[in-house]
């Protein structure tokens, strides 16, 4: 079964460190996280670009853009997720996955086939307050932690990201965060922006000051912390 992109960015140099990248966004998603700034596209779109003129484009501008993320919604949920990563790397392309974690078996198969070159998860709080933050009843937490466990003692390349939001995040599930996913190569501490594209609104970001205090509570059990939007 063949299910298409419904986005593409075709210049961002902000999903993949140091690289220039073109972006593709999935439909299905298992959250609704309530601040995704993605929201439109997962929950509202209703027209799909076809493959073919994506590889196209990629074929355009070989030279130019030097990787691929592939977002969503989430897009371990693609049907052909593998068969369309394949069509990518064989144009010579860097591939970037963005993914909730809830599909551990993928994100391995992908990885030990050289499918894919860096994973950017999403570690959206603690375990209690998973399910209130990614707006799901079932939150699949034992394959989370799955994942978090393979990237943590694997030898690739990820990173693990949370929008952090006043309403939502802690001093105390900071805390349980980073005995979470203790061990881990690098964190992001993302600023939450409330954009006309996101789910619900009248969440408030954390201020820079609250954020360093989190940074240093997580770089306890983490190699590399940073903030990112400050």
């Amino acid at each position: 079964m063949s299910v298409d992109f419904v986005g593409i960015d075709k210049f961002s140099l902000l999903d993949y460190e140091d690289k220039v990248a073109v972006v593709l966004f999935s439909k299905a998603c298992n959250f609704r996280c309530p601040f995704c700034h993605n929201g439109q596209t997962v929950l509202e779109a209703d027209t799909f670009i076809p493959f073919d003129d994506i590889l196209a484009y990629l074929r355009q501008r070989k030279g130019l853009i030097d990787a691929v993320v592939v977002s969503g919604g989430e897009p371990t949920l693609m049907p052909d997720l593998v068969e369309k990563i394949k069509q990518i790397k064989d144009l010579g392309y860097l591939v970037k996955l963005d993914t909730n974690g809830t599909n551990p078996e993928l994100v391995k198969y992908l990885f030990e086939n050289k499918l894919i070159d860096y994973v950017a998860m999403d570690i959206k709080n603690s375990e209690k307050k998973y399910p209130l933050t990614a707006g799901a009843k079932n939150v699949y937490m034992d394959k989370i932690k799955e994942t978090i466990n393979f990237l943590i003692n694997s030898p690739y390349e990820y990173e693990f990201r949370t929008t952090i939001i006043d309403e939502f995040h802690d001093e105390e599930d900071i805390k349980e965060m980073a005995q979470l996913i203790k061990g881990a190569k690098r964190m992001y501490l993302q600023k939450y922006v409330d954009r006309e594209s996101c789910i619900a609104h009248g969440f408030h970001e954390v201020s820079k000051e609250k954020a360093e205090h989190f940074k240093d509570i997580l770089s306890e059990t983490i190699h590399s912390v940073n903030l990112r939007g400050y």
